[in-house]
């Protein structure tokens, strides 16, 4: 492919260099320049990219997009207005445009977007389409599986995934798209087909400051990705997916909603159980009996997400019944991964006030007896919802222990006392043979807390372990240390559910 080829994707303000050149990649880490290669100077949050112009065309660069003008400059440059933009059209072009040989339903929300594109995916194979995912736990398509570094890659990283896809006949693509993706215009030179929006919880305001920050960031995946013709599927039991479903003037909008009656996908009935759930539900293609073995509401919404993404795109009911049937096991999500003597563990990636406190509920709904609670709150990280998850998880459980989740730069003990500042009404215990019926405790060390609520369990208790789900890694400083909280609970329970621990603890 020659530069002149890409030039059409960009209209670039400046262009000073040969037109005709080969270019053979799409960089922004001059680390990774290549000969040949057009670099990409992007403004990040510690460093910019026009700082590593020169490294990039010692390392045999041929082209420069860039912000502004490098004078003396021995490769050719082109100076646009927004490199993030800029590199998103050109990784597009590069790559041949492959979304427009997709159809691909992106995913926005807090919380939901796994296991919503998870489903999709079930029932894309049901109707005996090829599909891939693009998202949190990783990417994967006709038996590749990459392991994900971010929910929503960089826009090269995004466009060769699509064209990969493309090249082994993937036709269907689920896409989970993040908040920080969509700031950063990492999906700009995508096109979608449909768009969900599942739910605007309290997260990342260390990054978007305030709320309505974080939902314009959103919003731009309905009012500027969304192609014309695309549908938009939104949660309307949510304040701001109510909002936004208002909002949107001359697009298809596909409401959902369990409060909401109007909706146009919404259960006729419902049971819900600590096998699953059955509902009837209502849609703009007819009612729709589903069975799942996903357990809590909020899981019915994401099912309704998904099979409102199923109904845009014309897919029949039967296979829509029979993904959702056979979308079993979410990494990380409400995984059960031990059990033994009557005690259950499960994992769950809640890192939110909102997300844990919905999966306490569900816990609460499959104990016989206690629950108890490991989790704790990362670092570098929007503060102040600290404290709320705190309140949630002595609220909602009987033992509540907190410790350490990826602490980054932070004292993990600053971070605990940030937790139990919005702790009341519920006494600290660390003798735990002198601990009233309920209490909370502090261990900051991870692996120990596990094993410690292992130890104190007895028959019928169940065991939430949240914040990480699905990670196998701690980062500490700024080290990922390897360490999995499904492997953790396995050995401890191995090991004899952890009654050798618990004469040391007390």
């Amino acid at each position: 492919m020659k530069l002149r080829d890409l030039l059409g994707s960009l209209n670039p303000k400046v262009f000073e260099g040969d037109r005709d050149i080969p270019v053979n990649g799409v960089t922004y880490d001059s680390r990774s320049v290549e000969s040949g290669s057009i670099f990409v100077a992007l403004k990040g949050g510690r460093q910019d990219g026009h700082s590593f112009i020169g490294d990039a065309v010692a390392r045999g660069a041929v082209a420069v997009l860039a912000e502004k003008y490098i004078p003396g400059l021995c490769v050719a440059q082109i100076v646009v207005g927004d490199t993030r933009v800029g590199i998103a059209k050109l990784s597009d072009a590069f790559y041949a445009h492959p979304s427009e040989e997709l159809t691909i339903v992106g995913v926005t929300g807090t919380n939901g977007k796994t296991t919503t594109t998870y489903i999709l995916e079930s029932i894309f194979k049901s109707a005996g389409l090829s599909a891939g995912v693009i998202g949190t736990v990783d990417y994967r398509f006709e038996g590749n599986t990459i392991k994900a570094v971010n929910t929503t890659p960089e826009a090269p990283h995004i466009s060769k995934l699509l064209r990969d896809m493309v090249d082994a006949g993937v036709t269907h693509c689920a896409m989970e798209v993040s908040s920080h993706a969509l700031d950063q215009r990492r999906v700009d030179g995508i096109s979608l087909e449909v768009a969900v929006f599942t739910n605007l919880t309290r997260d990342h305001l260390d990054y978007h400051r305030t709320m309505e920050e974080y939902f314009a960031s959103k919003r731009r995946l309905f009012e500027e990705i969304l192609g014309n013709g695309g549908v938009a599927i939104i949660n309307i039991d949510d304040g701001w997916g109510e909002r936004l479903a208002g909002d949107l003037n001359g697009t298809t909008v596909i409401r959902y909603g369990v409060k909401n009656r109007g909706a146009d996908i919404r259960p006729l009935n419902l049971l819900a159980s600590e096998s699953g759930l059955e509902a009837g539900l209502a849609t703009p293609a007819g009612d729709i009996n589903i069975s799942s073995s996903l357990l809590g509401e909020y899981n019915l919404m994401n099912i309704m997400a998904s099979v409102g993404a199923a109904v845009a795109l014309n897919l029949g009911k039967p296979d829509i019944k029979a993904g959702v049937r056979k979308a079993g096991r979410i990494p990380g999500r409400l995984e059960m991964v031990a059990s033994a003597a009557g005690v259950r563990a499960f994992v769950d990636y809640a890192h939110t006030p909102d997300a844990l406190r919905r999966a306490l509920n569900v816990i609460n709904m499959v104990s016989r007896r206690r629950v108890i609670t490991v989790f704790g709150c990362g670092g570098d990280r929007d503060r102040e919802k600290r404290p709320v998850m705190g309140g949630h998880a002595v609220r909602f459980s009987d033992v509540a222990i907190i410790t350490s989740d990826n602490p980054r730069g932070e004292d993990p003990l600053d971070i605990i006392k940030d937790i139990e500042s919005g702790i009341d009404g519920v006494v600290r215990c660390d003798h735990y043979h002198t601990a009233p019926a309920r209490f909370y405790t502090v261990i900051p060390d991870r692996g120990e807390a596990i094993r410690t609520a292992v130890a104190l369990a007895v028959d019928g208790d169940v065991i939430l372990v949240a914040g990480k789900g699905h990670e196998d890694y701690q980062i500490i400083g700024d080290k990922r240390i390897p360490f999995d909280d499904r492997r953790v609970l396995r050995e401890v329970m191995e090991e004899g559910k952890g009654e050798v621990a618990l004469s040391e603890l007390i």
